[in-house]
């Protein structure tokens, strides 16, 4: 990972060794003070977002009826039980009195069916012996188209209930407030997925919305993060961390305005993925609004008290987590450590217990790092550490 090599720069290149360099078989220790001041390599770009509902209500429409009157629009708010669209009634009643009239048809071929078998049983029972075998087909043939229509019959009944609720529906509400984001005529998207006729954004608790194109894949993860600016007072702003980077769900086209790129566009055609950060507060913020989304200062994140870098604690078989840590007489030593919350943007996690600021560290080395290992806090070149 790249905030891992970070770490690995930051512990060895930067101070002129590679991890655990010895000095006349001494294992190099930095302060844990100086380590949390390095902090992290963190993503430069700086993306756009927009601020939208946790819940979204989808309308969908029938695609065998026709729609005859739209009353809403993309980026109308509406109202629980407000009108949206309705159905062409004059072809829902014509639709409704054809399959009445099959349904009366099937009920009186049943009918007959039933006068037919009956009569033929009699007759079958006049008959003489060489004839019986004759009546007996005919009636075997006839109960069989009576259950066939009898089962038409029940499809029929389906298909009568179904228009008479379409009838008594085709005028369409809003089950939810909120604001309409999309109106589609399309069934399907560019992916061959349905798509529903009209979208709502439900009002209530938001999220805010960014998408990441191929170039960027990696540099938003789960757990990052993320400050929020009103792009048009930029000391007001928000915090958040990123819950979702939907990559089984992406777009194609171009930015939608969706990302500032600090260089050229030749990705604008690539595939973008959405990704959703969960609001400390959402207080202020608008349904729709747009802000711009930065990687958390070093400032601004949550975590308290010690921290290190992830390069720095190792876990044993058991999943118990330490550190290589000096001891008082200067002898290296596996210290076990406990881990509190983990910063992704940052690459650190807070240490509860077993470390302080004042303590010095080394950068893991399964050949160098060993229990009484003598240890140095000079660098190659004859520096000191802090």
């Amino acid at each position: 990972m790249k905030k891992a090599a970070a770490w690995l720069l930051a512990g060895c290149m930067l101070l002129g060794l590679s991890a655990c360099s010895v000095k006349e078989n001494q294992v190099f220790v930095q302060k844990v003070a100086d380590l949390a001041q390095m902090g992290g390599i963190a993503p430069t770009d700086r993306f756009s977002g927009l601020v939208v509902s946790e819940s979204v209500t989808e309308i969908q429409r029938d695609k065998d009826k026709v729609v005859d009157t739209l009353y809403v629009r993309e980026g109308d708010d509406v109202t629980q039980g407000q009108e949206l669209f309705s159905y062409d009634t004059d072809q829902l009643q014509l639709t409704l009195e054809k399959q009445k009239l099959e349904l009366e048809q099937l009920a009186s071929s049943i009918e007959n069916y039933g006068i037919q078998i009956a009569q033929l049983e009699k007759d079958r029972e006049r008959a003489g012996s060489g004839d019986k075998l004759k009546y007996t087909l005919q009636i075997q043939t006839n109960q069989i188209d009576l259950k066939e229509a009898e089962l038409k019959l029940k499809t029929k009944q389906s298909e009568v209930q179904k228009s008479e609720h379409l009838l008594a529906n085709a005028l369409v509400t809003s089950p939810v407030d909120g604001r309409v984001t999309s109106i589609s005529e399309d069934e399907t998207d560019e992916y061959g997925k349905p798509k529903a006729y009209i979208t709502i954004q439900q009002s209530g608790s938001y999220r805010v919305k960014g998408t990441l194109n191929e170039m960027q894949r990696g540099s938003i993860m789960e757990g990052t993060r993320l400050r929020m600016e009103s792009r048009l007072d930029p000391t007001q702003y928000w915090m958040g961390t990123v819950t979702l980077v939907d990559y089984e769900n992406p777009t194609q086209g171009n930015n939608n305005g969706y990302y500032i790129s600090s260089g050229s566009d030749e990705m604008s055609s690539s595939s973008r993925y959405p990704f959703y950060v969960e609001l400390d507060s959402s207080d202020g913020l608008l349904l729709g609004q747009h802000l711009y989304l930065s990687v958390a200062s070093e400032e601004e994140v949550s975590l308290e008290g010690v921290t290190l870098g992830s390069a720095f604690i190792c876990f044993d078989e058991e999943g118990n987590s330490y550190v290589w840590a000096e001891s008082s007489q200067g002898k290296l030593e596996k210290r076990t450590v406990e881990l509190g919350e983990y910063d992704m943007a940052q690459d650190v996690y807070e240490i509860l217990s077993g470390l302080a600021e004042t303590d010095y560290v080394a950068f893991p080395d399964e050949e160098l790092c060993v229990e009484g290992a003598p240890t140095s806090r000079q660098t190659q070149k004859g520096g000191s550490g802090q």
